[in-house]
């Protein structure tokens, strides 16, 4: 699961309430500022993945897969410094976070080593340090969770840096940009069993509320995950939206959802075993304030 969570939390978000009617646009032309000392973004994640298999084979009891698990943080990150373009030095405040599970009517939880707590992330030659408030040392797990959860310091956004300077038309696919969402934000560099394929991005609505113009993408992408430990192969094609503000460039809206399909490795096939059944998963990564 943890796996699955870091790929949902790599991109700044930003959500305002709308204060009036959406009015239809035909196309948009955002406008790239880059990041900023100050600005801030608040983001609730909530992965959601169900599964129940039974795998069936010669000379052995059917042997059932039913678990459920329920993924939630919030967190939120205020940019200390920047140079060029990009983040030298933020601070990170976490909220509750915690992936709850149930599995053969056995429900735990478990609480994230960065929940409730504060951090300070800098670039220190050409390294990310991360401590606490204080700047004293943290684990490497709170080090590594803190950098899974921020922008990439010392660069320049690659997303947005990826959108057309032209205005895009309804209808209109984005191929690089696809191409930069899949490397940057659903792939991650330290999760080679994850990879991402087919990804396609193509605008599907634009409409102007109280925070300005909102183009809503539609984001088609199938996940296949192959861990040398596991007997099998999963593969989810996802579907979903995801919908970007043109001032700025900020992601206020991504969610993903598609079914699980489970296959066993060769070698257990050779042996008869054969899998059946059904899941689904969800994600979503929205932000409810904007500053």
């Amino acid at each position: 699961m943890h796996r699955i969570l870091s790929l949902v939390v790599s991109v700044g978000l930003l959500l305002a309430p709308s204060v009036v009617r959406a009015q239809k646009e035909q196309s948009i032309q955002f406008v790239k500022k880059g990041f900023a000392v100050g600005d801030t973004d608040t983001t609730d994640m909530h992965v959601e993945l169900k599964m129940n298999f039974v795998v069936h084979g010669p000379e052995m009891e059917p042997e059932t897969m039913n678990m459920s698990s329920a993924t939630k943080e919030h967190f939120t990150y205020t940019v200390l410094s920047v140079s060029k373009g990009g983040i030298d030095r933020l601070k990170v405040a976490f909220g509750d976070a915690y992936e709850e599970a149930t599995e053969e009517d056995q429900t735990g939880r478990k609480d994230s080593p960065v929940s409730g707590k504060t951090y300070v992330a800098a670039l220190e030659k050409g390294k990310v340090v991360v401590t606490d408030e204080a700047g004293k040392a943290v684990s490497k797990e709170e080090q590594d969770g803190v950098k899974e959860r921020i922008p990439k310091l010392g660069k320049a956004d690659p997303v947005e840096a990826a959108l057309p300077d032209k205005p895009i038309r309804v209808g209109e696919s984005l191929d690089r940009f696809a191409k930069v969402l899949t490397k940057e934000v659903l792939e991650q560099e330290n999760q080679p069993e994850m990879r991402f394929t087919g990804t396609k991005v193509k605008l599907a609505d634009v409409t102007k509320d109280a925070r300005g113009t909102v183009g809503t993408f539609r984001v088609t992408s199938t996940m296949t995950i192959k861990d040398p430990e596991s007997p099998h192969v999963m593969t989810v094609p996802f579907e979903g939206t995801m919908t970007l503000l043109a001032e700025g460039v900020r992601m206020d809206d991504f969610s993903l959802a598609g079914p699980v399909k489970l296959t066993l490795k060769p070698e257990l096939r050779k042996r008869g075993l054969t899998i059946e059944g059904d899941g689904s998963m969800k994600m979503s990564v929205s932000s409810p304030k904007q500053k």
